[in-house]
Formats: C-alpha cells, sequence, structure tokens
C-alpha cells in the first residue's frame, strides 16, 4: 500500500522540470490577467460640455449687476462722490470705468453725454436720467491760458475748473489735477496737500494761499463701519492692504465705537493715521 501512493507522488526529474514549467507558465498567465486592467487605456471623461456650461454660467456672473436698494436723488455727474454714484446703484466695478473715463479727460456737459461712458449701460441711465443736473455754464469763445487776477477769496474744496481757472497761477491742467486729488482725497485739509498732486510741481503754492481759503466743513468723510475694501483702498493715503486690514478687523471685532479705534491695527503707524483720521467717521 505505502508503495503504491509513493509510486502516486514520487515523479522522476523529468516530470518534476514538467510540473515547474506548468506552474510557470500559470502563475505567468495570473499576474498577466491580475494587472492586464492597467495596461489599458483609460477611458477619458468627457468634460467639454460641463466646462462650457461653467464658462457660461461665469459670463452670466460677472456681466449681472447685483440688484441694490438704490437712492435717487438730483446730482451732478460731474462732481459726485463715490458713495453716491453707489447710493445710485452704479456698480463698484462699473465706477472704476467711470472714474478712469473721468481721468482721460471725459465730462458731462449734458445728461445725454452719459451714454458716451461704456459705465452708464441703458437700463442704469433710464433710471437716473431724470434726476441729472448739471449747471449751465457759458463755455467762453476762447480760453485765456494767461494767468488771471482776481481778487475775490475761493474756496478750494467747493471751487469747480472754470473757478480754478480764473485764480492767478492756475491752467486748465492745474485746474484738472487740483479737482482730481481733491475728489480722492474727499477734500483738502491744508495747503500742504497740493505738494502730494503730480504735475504741480511748479504751482506757486504762496500765492495760491493769497487768492483761496480752505474751509474743512466741506470734508467728505468715508464711514469705516459700512465701507468696502475696494472704496476704502481708493483713498490716496490707504493701499490694499491697509484698506483690508481695517474692514477685516470690523469684521471680527464689530463696528468701531471711535476713528481711534483703527490705532488697534498694526499697519495704521501714527503718522498714517495722523493723515487719515480726518476723512474717517464711524456713523452717518
Amino acid at each position: 500500500m505505502k508503495r503504491e501512493l509513493k509510486n502516486y507522488f514520487t515523479f522522476n526529474k523529468k516530470e518534476r522540470n514538467g510540473i515547474l514549467l506548468l506552474s510557470f507558465v500559470l502563475l505567468v498567465l495570473v499576474v498577466f490577467y491580475q494587472f492586464s486592467y492597467l495596461l489599458k487605456p483609460k477611458q477619458q471623461t468627457d468634460f467639454s460640455d460641463f466646462k462650457k456650461a461653467i464658462a457660461e454660467l461665469d459670463y452670466i456672473m460677472e456681466s449681472k449687476e447685483v440688484v441694490k436698494e438704490v437712492s435717487l436723488f438730483y446730482f451732478n455727474p460731474n462732481t459726485l462722490d463715490d458713495q453716491g454714484w453707489i447710493a445710485l446703484g452704479l456698480p463698484e466695478g462699473k465706477l472704476k470705468v467711470l472714474r478712469n473715463y473721468q481721468k482721460s479727460g471725459g465730462y458731462f456737459k449734458q445728461k445725454e453725454d452719459l451714454q458716451s461712458c461704456y459705465a452708464i449701460g441703458d437700463d442704469f441711465y433710464n433710471t437716473i436720467k431724470d434726476y441729472v443736473s448739471i449747471p449751465k455754464t457759458k463755455k467762453p469763445a476762447t480760453i485765456n491760458h494767461q494767468p488771471k487776477i482776481t481778487n475775490k477769496i475761493i474756496e478750494l474744496n467747493k471751487a469747480d475748473s472754470l473757478t480754478l481757472i480764473s485764480i492767478k497761477g492756475i491752467g486748465p491742467f492745474y485746474a484738472k489735477q487740483i479737482i482730481n486729488y481733491r475728489d480722492e482725497l474727499g477734500g483738502f485739509l491744508s495747503f500742504s496737500q497740493f505738494a502730494e498732486i503730480w504735475g504741480l510741481e511748479k504751482l506757486d503754492v504762496e500765492n495760491l494761499q493769497k487768492q483761496t481759503i480752505i474751509d474743512t466743513f466741506y470734508i467728505r468723510k468715508i464711514n469705516i463701519n459700512k465701507v468696502s475694501i475696494e472704496i476704502l483702498r481708493n483713498h490716496p493715503y490707504l493701499n490694499y492692504k491697509q484698506a483690508k486690514m481695517i474692514v477685516n478687523f470690523r469684521n471680527q471685532h464689530g463696528d468701531f465705537s471711535s476713528v481711534k479705534d483703527i490705532q488697534k491695527i498694526k499697519p495704521i503707524s501714527r503718522e498714517l493715521f495722523r493723515k487719515i483720521a480726518p476723512y474717517l467717521k464711524v456713523d452717518d
């Protein structure tokens, strides 16, 4: 019996080699089968339609104006400040386009001229057109670029370009630069700020002081408890980082109880606070 069993389980050298070869072939087949899916090219999912839909959605969201509660009032589009335009319902993105248009020399002589500005869409124009109030001034046939002499004392925070040109030493270019910077600041506090205006290096400030005054009553202040980063960063004394820190501090700690509270913010130095504080407020 044992001998018979031994005969079944005992192999000669040739048989052993055959078994080894067969085992190797089987092993190769098993490994090949297990990993054959890795050798097949993966089916690529077509996301083109999805991406196209996302792109169209982004375009719609970017082009669609956010509906805000608007406050209609009579205004002069040549002198209206940023907060005034926003109150009328002009989006902040289009406000930048409008300011660039004005800085490049754009001026509205009549309300229909608003339609020539890309920022003023048809719907927005139809909403505000009945409230546009542009003072009618007679344009002189020729502009005298020679310095003029006037005995009238002019208040600089309310003067328009024609009034400024009447000042000795102020021509059209100087008048435009002064008004642009005044609007960016929110009004002048002192004559020393004229040194900050680009292109006015040769302006005789001492002579200007003899013919004008600065009334700080007309300073336009920014409510730091309501202002956005985009509006705040546009002030000449603040950059994006400082504006963002002020708004973030307000969001984290609640409304400011006093303008002095912004001194708790690290980027606001003592010198910066001295310059910017007169242009800020915490309530309306």
